[in-house]
């Protein structure tokens, strides 16, 4: 009897032994930890930046060529794959947009006791302001490279968008008067991972990230949809260094967010922005105009979202791996940490395709203050630049003998010596589209909204110092309208974009007394504030280095270094 009772409690005692160490294996194996793909803040040796990949999606569809782990964000492991190279899904399990105000911005300061001597002057006119802090710090570990954080004086806020702009026009004139959207209450809803069977793995409110179990990993996102609302609009596989974080987006749908180095960034960057064929000169003043624009923009391009930058044209073009080319990558190692900086800050170092021969001022084309090293001028060699000191700010002779003449600006790549990575710039360099009256009527109509009847003319009210238009005035014979805004009139007068806002218009009357098609003749193609990508391949082409390229186009800004090379 002892005998038997001491063989159940041998066997109680193993069972409970066994017990143990299947909790401590489970234990075990939900607190390992996260392989480190990403550096330690003591190793750190360049910022970690957020790029939202995909957004406004239902589902996203992901795999990676190795076993990942699916982490908390709290770093809790949530599951753990079991083979690689498989389809998973992302879905959307429920989803409600993120709440919106809106907020009227006056002023803009990047000193904050001067945003203060605003609030109060406010205050004093009986408006009640506030002060908001918009940006953050950059830093590499515990050091900062880049204080890039804006002191804003607001009021509001309002329900919606049109109350705030009734309120806008009893606003003092001296202000911004420029309207904002703000959060009032964040998205809710939850995501579902799925299998490549389509079972359900987890469901989650709060964000996760998946992160590769293998050091080499790399994650591709199915169809991913790029250049949404442009003429160029497709879908396409890309691959991901780093690691993906999914969550909410403020819209309520499915957002993927890559984390990654800030250099690994910039390397899926540059062939976006500029062709692997243009000249090592210009190839490096790209990269160095991105990690500026990057470092410059952080925090502030997308300051009510949870990343820093999205992957399209918005910020800048951003493939990931899937394009990258070893000429541009070198441009990027080779100006590892260089940035252009003036009065002690990082340039917000703009660029665009092709100028047209001159560049735009930015207050012109996005309002706020103006930077010195963006007033724009004569994208010409200085020893033609006297042959064409005129003003384009005006419809006339000028303005016509500019687009006819095809002066030689640095971005004129007509001559039959230019290199064929640079052919596809002449088609924007000067171009020209007719519209009949109707197809421009219907498009007037979907843009805008309005129905202006017969079309009878669109005239320029306001001109930039490039001769884009900053106004246009539709007019017609039911309705008629005013378009301000750089981008808003390149939408408003074409299916997709026109290629700039820099044209004339000519009428074609008929017989009829109505005019029976339009015509426009540009120069162009963007915005034209900063760089001329174009004309920056047309200058190192001309013997131009680097150096030379940054200073012609971000007059007074200097080249630093703020963090190590990889070249020394």
């Amino acid at each position: 009897m002892k005998e038997r009772t001491f063989r159940r409690k041998n066997i109680l005692v193993k069972l409970m032994l066994a017990g143990c160490l299947l909790v401590g294996l489970s234990v075990q194996w939900r607190c390992a930890p996260v392989p480190k793909i990403l550096p330690t803040e003591e190793t750190l040796t360049e910022p970690i930046i957020r790029v939202a990949v995909v957004q406004r999606e239902q589902e996203v569809r992901f795999s990676c060529t190795s076993e990942f782990w699916a982490v908390s964000p709290t770093g809790k492991i949530l599951f753990s794959s079991g083979t690689a190279a498989d389809t998973w899904r992302v879905s959307l399990k429920y989803g409600q947009p993120a709440g919106m105000v809106y907020g009227i911005v006056l002023y803009e300061e990047y000193d904050r006791d001067r945003a203060q001597n605003h609030l109060r002057e406010l205050e004093d006119l009986g408006w009640t302001g506030r002060l908001m802090t918009v940006g953050e710090a950059v830093r590499i570990g515990e050091r900062v490279i880049n204080d890039n954080r804006q002191y804003w004086i607001t009021i509001g806020p309002y329900a919606t968008e049109e109350q705030a702009a009734a309120q806008r026009d009893q606003l003092p004139d001296d202000g911004l008067r420029r309207i904002i959207p703000e959060m009032s209450a964040p998205p809710l809803g939850a995501l579902d991972l799925i299998d490549p069977t389509g079972k359900v793995v987890f469901s989650s409110a709060e964000p996760f990230s998946v992160v590769k179990r293998g050091a080499d990993g790399l994650f591709t996102l199915e169809d991913v949809t790029i250049g949404r609302g442009y003429a160029w609009e497709r879908q396409e596989d890309r691959i991901y260094r780093g690691r993906l974080e999914f969550r909410l987006g403020n819209d309520g749908k499915v957002l993927c967010v890559n984390e990654l180095l800030l250099e690994q960034y910039l390397k899926g960057v540059l062939p976006k922005e500029m062709s692997p064929g243009f000249p090592p000169a210009a190839l490096r003043a790209q990269a160095i105009a991105a990690r500026s624009y990057t470092l410059a923009r952080w925090g502030i391009q997308h300051r009510l979202d949870p990343f820093h930058l999205c992957a399209e044209v918005h910020c800048q073009a951003y493939a990931g791996v899937s394009q990258e080319h070893a000429l541009t990558n070198e441009a990027v190692e080779i100006t590892r940490g260089q940035v252009l900086v003036y009065q002690d800050r990082i340039c917000e170092t703009y660029y665009s395709a092709v100028c047209g021969g001159h560049t735009e001022r930015n207050q012109n084309v996005w309002g706020g203050t103006p930077m010195a090293y963006l007033q724009g001028d004569f994208d010409l060699p200085s020893d033609q630049s006297a042959d064409w000191i005129f003003s384009l700010q005006k419809d006339g002779e000028d303005l016509n003998s500019w687009i006819e003449a095809k002066p030689p600006a640095f971005c004129n790549h007509l001559s039959d010596q230019t290199p064929r990575a640079m052919h596809y710039t002449r088609k924007y360099f000067r171009w020209e589209m007719t519209y009949t009256r109707q197809e421009l009527e219907d498009i007037l109509k979907e843009k805008n909204g309005i129905d202006v009847g017969y079309l009878l003319d669109i005239l320029p009210l306001e001109r930039g110092i490039s001769g884009r238009c900053l106004s246009v005035h539709i007019l017609g014979d039911e309705d008629e309208l005013v378009i301000e805004g750089e981008l808003n009139i390149r939408r408003a007068l074409s299916p997709t974009h026109l290629h700039s806002s820099c044209f004339t218009v000519e009428r074609h009357m008929g017989r009829d007394g109505l005019p029976e098609s339009f015509t426009f003749r540009g120069a162009g193609w963007g915005h034209g504030v900063g760089m001329c990508q174009s004309g920056a391949a047309g200058m190192a082409l001309r013997g131009y280095d680097t150096e030379d390229i940054l200073k012609h186009y971000y007059r007074g800004a200097k080249l630093m270094q703020i963090y190590g090379a990889i070249f020394s």
